[in-house]
């Protein structure tokens, strides 16, 4: 009897097609009762045809929904972004989020939506009333995300600093090798763990994937782990049934800090224009994950990122102080959850979370209102980790204990 069928790299990406991948019998009920929850209703809410047209607008599926039923990581942010959603729903503003990202099928569209989306859901379980897209005057435009608890009022601009034209090119390059390779995973029902460091000649990129095929072969018959190295590319193949830690892409390190200056500035004169407070931004460029400031420690790292911050916006009065993460991205090796704290009321979060995942947040108040506002977005941010399961259990769902491969 034939198997599940694992699309073909001329397939338009569909629900369904993600729902075929469900049928595999290594993919146990509780998993497969989440993943179907998470792709109807995200049909229900974003349209049957969205994948598509957002596969023809960019050249890819979004990353919260790429190959959510085969990875771990992707399957925990398919749960976490789906999950946003429901828990939002009928709040002021969210469907104004949720029909953007709908119409808006470009990249940058998405991060800005997807971060609304993240901080309200956030927010909501540290206690937060929150709003979208709501104007302090008719006149003035709109804020991003506006939390509200007890007297308390923290108005957002949210945004992504994405990568430069080398990281998209590298990005663009992993996309391809980590869809071929995560074919042969499904094909053999063998997972492929290991680090993929830089871009690869088309050549090379072949080479790989057909000794990957030959391992995972060789894998199935004899229960047996398999070893494949070639130039940038250190990878195992590991027998049906094994858990694999996923793969792993490094890009070159670059000097990001005057696009990431530039676009703080812009975005300060922007919320300044719509009532001030806060910014909130994933860097998304490369600059955690591949320059030496990103390798520093915890209490390192926010003590050099807040001076230049706070030198950054001084000039803008109504800004109270900004939120810089990495995302909720692939982990590198094992993460201990940490906190750091400086002495002028600035703070450092590191969190594992579900899904082979990680995020680290640096959170900088540059006046007053900021520094007193400093600890709550602790409370927002801190818990992190627990808060897949928070939501999966408000919609009886199963815990990501059981769900997770």
């Amino acid at each position: 009897m034939a198997g599940p069928r694992w699309p073909r790299t001329d397939d338009p990406p569909t629900f369904d097609l993600y729902r075929e991948m469900l049928d595999s019998p290594h993919v146990r009920p509780p998993r497969r009762e989440a993943i179907s929850w998470a792709l109807d209703e995200l049909e229900r809410r974003m349209g049957a045809d969205w994948l598509e047209r957002y596969w023809e607008k960019a050249g890819h599926v979004p990353p919260e929904v790429n190959l959510g039923s085969a990875h771990v990581s992707a399957l925990a942010k398919l749960l976490d972004f789906t999950l946003r959603f429901a828990v939002l729903d009928g709040l002021p503003g969210a469907g104004k989020v949720q029909k953007e990202m709908k119409n808006d099928v470009r990249d940058e569209r998405r991060h800005h939506c997807a971060l609304q989306l993240e901080v309200g859901a956030l927010a909501l379980r540290a206690g937060y009333a929150a709003a979208f897209e709501e104007r302090v005057q008719p006149a003035t435009p709109p804020g991003d995300v506006i939390l509200r608890r007890s007297d308390e009022v923290i108005r957002t601009e949210t945004f992504a600093i994405t990568p430069d034209q080398q990281t998209q090119q590298a990005d663009a390059f992993w996309l391809r090798i980590s869809r071929m390779i995560m074919r042969i995973e499904w094909t053999h029902e063998t997972p492929i763990s290991g680090t993929i460091t830089g871009s690869m000649t088309d050549q090379d990129a072949a080479d790989l994937l057909r000794r990957l095929e030959a391992a995972a072969s060789k894998a199935m018959a004899t229960g047996n782990e398999q070893p494949v190295t070639l130039n940038q590319a250190e990878l195992c193949v590991q027998p049906p049934g094994s858990r694999g830690d996923g793969l792993r892409f490094s890009v070159p390190e670059s000097d990001s800090w005057p696009r990431i200056a530039g676009k703080l500035a812009r975005k300060a004169e922007q919320a300044q224009a719509s009532g001030g407070g806060w910014l909130r931004a994933d860097i998304l460029d490369g600059t955690w994950a591949v320059t030496q400031w990103g390798r520093s420690g915890l209490r390192a790292k926010l003590d050099a990122i807040a001076s230049q911050v706070k030198q950054l916006l001084a000039l803008y009065t109504s800004i109270n102080g900004a939120v810089l993460s990495n995302s909720d991205g692939l982990a590198y090796g094992q993460v201990i959850g940490e906190s750091a704290r400086s002495a002028a009321d600035c703070y450092a979060l590191r969190r594992s979370l579900p899904g082979a995942r990680a995020r680290e947040a640096m959170i900088i108040p540059t006046d007053d209102t900021g520094r007193q506002q400093a600890r709550s977005w602790v409370d927002i941010y801190g818990p992190e980790d627990s808060w897949l399961d928070w939501a999966l259990s408000r919609f009886q769902l199963p815990s990501w204990n059981e769900i997770r491969p």
